[in-house]
């Protein structure tokens, strides 16, 4: 197999050569430069995506893939009629209603009332759509009663410890739905047991969201046979947008589906454009190791001249002498890459897996820093690198080719 000479003189110039041992060490700072950018590269947008990956986490646990929605109303009669065609659409595994409140909700014995956002939901269907810890054998007790006939409540954790209750206490529930009396008009309020807690790990759920029976919260809102809307869930997430246009063609147009994703791009956005100026300004370490690609290949000219003039008075081209130090360039960019590459897939990996990176879950809702690598930010960071490498061989390689041969082997 024949090597082009260009590669031949490239890799013999790149080796350890006595006599040469600064250039060789310049070399290798070369090298090491770009690895530790590209390793700090990967490590940051593993950072960025397993947070970003966390959140869509926390987002859709406690929630439908998917809601049905009436266009132009809070609520929606019919909502058994709502479910069979949603359940008909392929794709679909589960669908539960719901029928939806602000309140007030207040523990009597402390006089200590909080905003929760209430959920009146079906024990049987909801937990085949939704799950959380301590969540599904609880659900199941609203369709009991507790003390006195009193109808049951299940309480996020976070609510539940900022109202002082437990299973079995009482809480009050009053809600923006007014009944008329003598007197005046007063709202409508309902004193209910505490079946238990459900935690999801998610701040907006554990610490407002709490559930109580549908029909409960029918007769309590005057909504007979109403819901607000219909979770779904998928049988598989990964075809979302597919199922989403599917349920909204089977709904028709008096209908609207949403995703939680899409409720909530613009955190998601902010969290890819946090994302972007990492990589710009972590990529500054990789540009500032391409310096010293500039200036390992300037030397290398420098300590070269006479074979140059050689190589040119032999009748090699101008872009073939350009070619061996660019050749020379390129090969210390793709040896650093591809050790960069290697080793900040393997600490990102490390640190996740060991959970390195404790932090307290009071303040961020994660016990470790969430590291996620992705092949394609991968193979984003590599291209960066290689690139970034490549242009730092233009000024050398355009150095070396305009030297003239006389001049070259006269001075040497």
């Amino acid at each position: 197999m024949n090597v082009p000479y260009e590669l031949h003189l490239a890799v013999r110039y790149l080796r350890v050569q006595r006599g040469r041992t600064f250039l060789s060490v310049i070399t290798m700072i070369s090298v090491a430069g770009v690895a530790v950018g590209t390793a700090a590269l990967v490590i940051a947008l593993s950072l960025m995506t397993g947070f970003e990956e966390d959140m869509k986490q926390r987002i859709l646990r406690g929630s439908g893939d998917l809601q049905i929605l009436d266009a132009g109303s809070p609520t929606f009669g019919d909502a058994g009629q709502v479910l069979a065609r949603a359940r008909a659409v392929a794709g679909v595994e589960a669908a539960a209603p719901v029928l939806y409140t602000p309140a007030m909700i207040m523990n009597d014995a402390a006089a200590s009332p909080a905003y929760a956002e209430i959920q009146g939901i079906d024990p049987d269907l909801e937990p085949k759509v939704v799950a959380f810890e301590g969540g599904g054998g609880t659900f199941a007790s609203l369709v009991a009663a507790g003390a006195g006939g009193r109808p049951m409540i299940v309480l996020g954790a976070d609510l539940a410890a900022r109202l002082g209750v437990r299973k079995g206490d009482s809480v009050r529930i009053v809600v923006p739905k007014v009944r008329l009396t003598p007197f005046a008009a007063l709202p409508k309020s309902l004193v209910l047991e505490v079946a238990g807690t459900f935690k999801s790990d998610a701040y907006p759920q554990d610490s407002q969201r709490a559930y109580i029976g549908i029909e409960v919260a029918r007769k309590l809102l005057d909504a007979a046979g109403r819901a607000s809307w219909v979770d779904l869930k998928l049988a598989d997430r990964r075809g979302l947008a597919g199922s989403k246009a599917e349920v909204r063609r089977a709904m028709g147009e008096g209908f609207q589906v949403l995703d939680l994703l899409e409720q909530n791009k613009e955190i998601l956005k902010a969290f890819n454009t946090e994302k972007l100026f990492l990589f710009l300004a972590i990529a500054l370490i990789v540009v500032v190791a391409s310096l010293n690609i500039v200036s390992t290949l300037v030397l290398m000219v420098n300590d070269k001249v006479r074979e140059i003039g050689t190589l040119t008075a032999m009748g090699s081209t101008p872009e073939s002498i350009a070619s061996v130090f660019m050749l020379q360039g390129i090969m210390i960019g793709c040896v650093g890459t591809a050790i960069g590459l290697g080793l900040g897939t393997v600490v990102a990996w490390a640190l996740d897996a060991y959970q390195v990176l404790k932090v307290s879950p009071e303040v961020y809702y994660v016990d470790h820093v969430p590291f996620t690598t992705r092949p394609l930010d991968v193979a984003v960071v590599g291209a960066a690198a290689l690139i970034i490498a490549f242009g730092a061989t233009l000024y050398p390689a355009w150095r070396a080719a305009r030297l003239n041969p006389v001049e070259a082997i006269r001075n040497e």
